[in-house]
């Protein structure tokens, strides 16, 4: 198999985490045969690409120079690489693109690989696609609890000039991370953040853990044993001199110790623009045993083990992996580490490490402080078996991944459109299933309607012969097994199609290409859980109903409406607004629909689904030019018992309750319709007075049946059984009435 890798450096010219891990398994990959090509950013100042060899492996290093004085987005969103990488695909063809770390490169080389229709593996190795800061650590230093679909990041990105663009780069990053077919984490924590950031990664992500080429030697316990409780506990810190990485954590901690009872040795180095923070934590620590070493030469790694007893890990951010964690234990080394992220999944609190709050100096100084006082703690925590993956059993996984990917791939190519199911729910709706039907055959775009498919639950009327004459597979069930979240789910569950697209008996698309557009923002939005159709009213419904969709404040807005949760502060000043969906004419991903399934409610499953994928983080886009044709003739008893079901619902799915007082239903009846006379006489031309002689009472009569249906729907809980399924449009229709 031909494996091309991206990483923003390779080994021996960059050596740091993330390279070293590319280059253990592209050499891994090469002992079992594989051929290997790596694309790395070059730093040499000018435009060149220098094509080398590294121990087998083909290695390009592109060096090409933004502007002198960048945008700021411009460092992730950029087209300077994308011609030496387009040209290292079409030369080695690759089976499968595995792509390392994007950071000084740009994720728009993901794009290059998908329209090469090319298998893509993409590894997290750490927060780069949610912050840009890389560790989900703020401006401030302080640890950052996700980037809340960018508005977080408005502070952290405004001492760069660049508040405006938080937001788009997390849109940005999240189309992207869409491209990819597979998402590697080095640990399910990390994976984890991903999904709950970005939920439509849910169930594509794979936990490998990048592994080690070699192991250090485990020093004799009884060689540590010898240096006796007399002498000082060593520890040892190994890693880059950031803020991130707790030093100041550290330094911090170990002032509050013994000096007399320990030593520490830093090793790592530091970064340029933090010359000033390392000199105050150096001058912080004057006087005390602390040795601030430097780095050291790999094949140094085992003497620097061996000269410690305790590895200490004190970061503020959550470690994906920690290599260097892995490597104190196999060496025989305690461990003091996070219990967060993967150092805490890895490792085992009171048996192999002591585990502490990551950035807490007080709880770090704690867990030191029981070390230097229980050197039996130590030699058992030491002692503890040790075991780590090798970058041979890294690569074993990984080359599965890729096999399973270069199948998948020639699935996608049969079919790169849409495909689409159509969804009913019918009972005895042959009034206006023929037209919706009709209509639906008639759609024009980019998509492959598989099928047609209806649950029905006990038609009595033309309903079955009219869905036997459009083709349309038909799911039969007793009318009590109806369910508006559980019907719905049984569609799901039946549908072939990868969209599922509900429309209800009485909803007609009102043109050729309400499909593709609704369709359209779930193709361009990886966030988008579902989309759904502005609501124009039918010929002949009432003046009030007519209204009522008219004037529904949504259908004023954009062609594309989107909605959410995260960063959106009107989600907690006006929830019910914010997540309106409506299952009229929705279109949503079946696999998302499998894991975020309808709540099983007897009304409004839409609005509760909807709130449901919001809060995960999805968003919901109303798409007002994909029109249907849906409005109702309600009686003032119907429209009672409906609004009766819907206070129901919203007081039991949602935990919403009207306020009403009888009174305020009377008045607010009235004041409905006013508004109802002056709305239709303006809308059709005609006389006020003639108007209200007409409709006045009509309307008067509908909107108390509307009002006083969500009062008593309020005070369901008090009314007796028999009441509540006489004010129920849902009990009489589960009846068969």
């Amino acid at each position: 198999m031909r494996i091309a890798f991206v990483v923003h450096g390779y080994p021996p010219r960059e050596a740091a985490g993330v390279e070293l891990v590319a280059k253990e398994q592209a050499d891994a990959l090469v002992r079992r045969g594989h051929r290997v090509s790596v694309f790395a950013r070059g730093y040499a100042g000018r435009d060149e690409v220098v094509r080398e060899e590294v121990d087998g492996v083909r290695v390009w290093r592109a060096s090409c120079a933004l502007d002198a004085t960048p945008r700021l987005e411009d460092t992730w969103d950029n087209r300077v690489f994308d011609a030496p990488f387009a040209e290292l695909l079409d030369a080695f063809r690759p089976d499968v693109v595995h792509v390392q770390h994007l950071v000084l490169l740009s994720p728009n080389l993901l794009e290059l690989a998908r329209e090469r229709d090319l298998p893509i593996a993409l590894s997290v190795h750490d927060a780069y696609f949610l912050c840009h800061r890389l560790f989900l650590v703020d401006h401030r230093d302080e640890r950052c609890p996700g980037p809340d679909a960018g508005a977080r990041c408005e502070a952290c990105l405004a001492d760069l000039g660049g508040a405006a663009v938080a937001r788009a780069r997390f849109d940005f990053m999240a189309r992207r991370l869409a491209l990819a077919d597979a998402v590697v984490a080095p640990s399910r924590a990390l994976g984890e953040r991903y999904a709950a950031e970005m939920p439509f990664l849910s169930g594509r992500i794979e936990v490998i853990e990048p592994g080690l080429a070699t192991l250090p030697a485990r020093a004799p316990s009884d060689a540590r044993a010898a240096r006796g409780d007399a002498e000082r506990l060593r520890l040892l810190f190994v890693g880059t001199w950031l803020p991130h990485k707790g030093l100041d954590v550290l330094v911090d901690a170990v002032r509050r110790l013994d000096p007399a009872r320990f030593e520490l040795a830093i090793r790592g180095g530091p970064v340029a623009g933090r010359e000033a923070w390392v000199d105050r934590l150096v001058e912080a620590t004057r006087g005390l045993p602390v040795a601030w070493q430097g780095e050291f030469a790999p094949d140094r790694r085992d003497q620097v083990l061996s000269d410690a007893d305790v590895l200490v890990l004190p970061s503020r951010c959550d470690e994906s992996w920690s290599r260097v964690v892995r490597e104190a234990r196999a060496a025989g080394l305690a461990v003091v580490a996070p219990r967060t992220g993967g150092p805490g999944e890895a490792l085992r609190d009171g048996v192999d490490a002591l585990l502490v709050e990551p950035g807490s100096a007080s709880g770090l100084a704690r867990a030191l402080e029981r070390l230097v006082a229980d050197r039996a703690l130590v030699a058992r925590l030491a002692a503890a078996p040790a075991r780590c993956p090798t970058a041979d059993e890294a690569a074993a996984r990984l080359e599965e991944l890729y096999a399973r990917l270069h199948a998948k791939r020639a699935a996608r190519a049969r079919s790169r459109r849409p495909r689409v199911t159509v969804a009913y729910v019918t009972k005895n709706g042959a009034e206006l299933l023929d037209d919706s039907l009709s209509a639906v055959r008639r759609q024009q775009g980019d998509f492959e309607l598989v099928e047609i498919l209806a649950v029905d639950s006990g038609s009595r009327d033309g309903t079955l012969a009219i869905l036997e004459r459009h083709g349309a597979r038909v799911l039969e069930i007793a009318p009590e097994e109806f369910g508006h979240g559980r019907t719905r789910n049984l569609a799901v569950r039946a549908a072939r199609g990868d969209v599922v697209v509900f429309l209800t008996q009485d909803a007609s698309p009102a043109h050729d290409e309400w499909l593709a557009r609704l369709l359209a923002p779930l193709a361009a939005d990886p966030l988008v859980a579902g989309a759904w159709s502005r609501h124009v009213p039918r010929s002949g419904c009432h003046p009030m109903e007519w209204r009522r969709v008219v004037e529904f404040p949504l259908f004023a807005g954009s062609p594309v409406l989107i909605s959410s949760a995260r960063g959106n502060p009107d989600y907690a000043r006006n929830g019910e607004l914010a997540s309106w969906f409506s299952n009229n004419a929705s279109a949503i991903p079946r696999a998302l629909l499998e894991r975020w399934p309808f709540p099983d409610v007897e009304f409004a499953e839409d609005q509760a689904w909807a709130r449901l994928v919001l809060e995960a983080g999805f968003r919901t886009a109303l798409v007002n030019d994909s029109v249907v044709y849906h409005s109702h003739a309600y009686s003032p008893w119907t429209n009672l018992q409906r609004n009766f079901d819907h206070a129901c619902a919203m007081r039991d799915a949602l935990g919403r309750r009207d306020d009403l007082r009888a009174a305020d239903c009377v008045r607010a009846a009235l004041r409905e319709t006013r508004r109802d006379i002056a709305f239709w006489a303006a809308h059709r031309g005609r006389n006020r007075m003639r108007v209200a002689a007409r409709w006045a009472v009509p309307a008067a009569a509908y909107h108390l049946g509307a009002f006083g249906g969500r009062w008593l729907g309020a005070r369901a809980a008090r009314l007796p059984a028999g009441v509540k399924r006489t004010l129920s449009l849902r009990e009489r229709q589960r009846a068969g009435r």
